[in-house]
């Protein structure tokens, strides 16, 4: 059921003014590629008026490709799951959310004690390339795999540099059961100054845990750009598939989850569309602009 508004025992849409769209099992498909009824579906709803964001947990450099595939206009991007706010046409940077450095060391101390090679992911636009990957002995050879695939500028150090910039994210790679225990781990030691998800990138083939300052999620950055625009948040629509997906998909006017999502997103979410092999994000906008045309919403 889509939530709405009562006029006259008649329930209709409310209008809304931003699309939020997750990338990897959202907008992508399985394959890691844009459906052409997803990119002209997000050109129809750009042309009706709505804000198109993308919210990805990627780095802004990992998602420039997809922006200029879709080729649109786009204002702003939330990535990094929300800590960094980019104004598209100009990639500067809107709003930075960093981790505090104090924690942000400690966090890696401990994670360095566990033998893991930590990626100490920054803002480049504030130091100058993408962040550090800090050598451990207990290397899952995915971690190599990122480094030769992605686009980031990563520096490869023994130690942090005195001077370094604070870190957007902090990321370790290995098998899915591995990162469980260090999930509680990491729990128990930063409860309240971290907050941190355990995530399997597909289009890297590789699971990884994610922690960040503990404000930051992707709603975090809507929120950012609904403030920015004076955008009402009950205008706002977002779809996603994972759990780091969950926050905007409860919180936003209209939470819509894949047909593939995981349980719990669909278990938030008011409606659920196809799933990304489907082109879901398509449709669910050909419904809204329907809606649009009708006079309901």
């Amino acid at each position: 059921m889509i939530r709405g508004t009562e006029v006259t025992g008649v329930r209709t849409l409310p209008a809304y003014d931003l699309l939020a769209t997750d990338l990897d099992g959202t907008l992508l498909n399985s394959e890691h590629t844009l459906p052409p009824e997803n990119r002209a579906a997000l050109h129809r709803a750009h042309d009706a008026g709505l804000k198109i964001v993308l919210c990805t947990g990627r780095a802004f450099t990992e998602t420039r490709p997809i922006i200029h595939e879709i080729g649109l206009d786009l204002d702003a991007t939330v990535t990094v799951f929300g800590a960094l706010v980019t104004d598209v046409a100009s990639g500067r940077t809107l709003h930075r959310t960093a981790i505090p450095l104090n924690v942000a060391r400690a966090a890696t101390e401990w994670l360095h004690r566990q033998d893991y090679p930590v990626l100490w992911l920054t803002d480049p636009n504030e130091a100058g390339f993408d962040g550090f990957i800090l050598s451990g002995p207990h290397r899952h050879p995915a971690v190599d795999g990122w480094l030769e695939r992605s686009p980031c500028e990563v520096r490869e150090v023994d130690r942090l540099p005195p001077d370094c910039a604070a870190p957007v994210r902090l990321s370790v790679i290995d098998e899915i059961a591995a990162l469980g225990e260090i999930s509680v781990g990491l729990r128990d030691q930063f409860d309240g100054r971290l907050r941190h998800n355990v995530l399997q990138a597909p289009p890297y083939r590789l699971s990884l845990i994610e922690a960040f300052a503990p404000v930051v999620s992707k709603w975090y950055g809507i929120e950012i750009l609904c403030r920015r625009w004076s955008i009402d948040p009950q205008r706002t629509v977002a779809v996603g598939d994972d759990v780091n997906d969950l926050d905007m998909v409860q919180h936003a006017g209209l939470g819509v989850a894949m047909a593939n999502a995981k349980p719990p997103v669909q278990a938030v979410a008011d409606r659920v569309t196809n799933s990304n092999d489907a082109a879901g994000v398509a449709k669910l906008i050909n419904q809204l602009l329907d809606l649009r045309r009708d006079g309901t919403a």
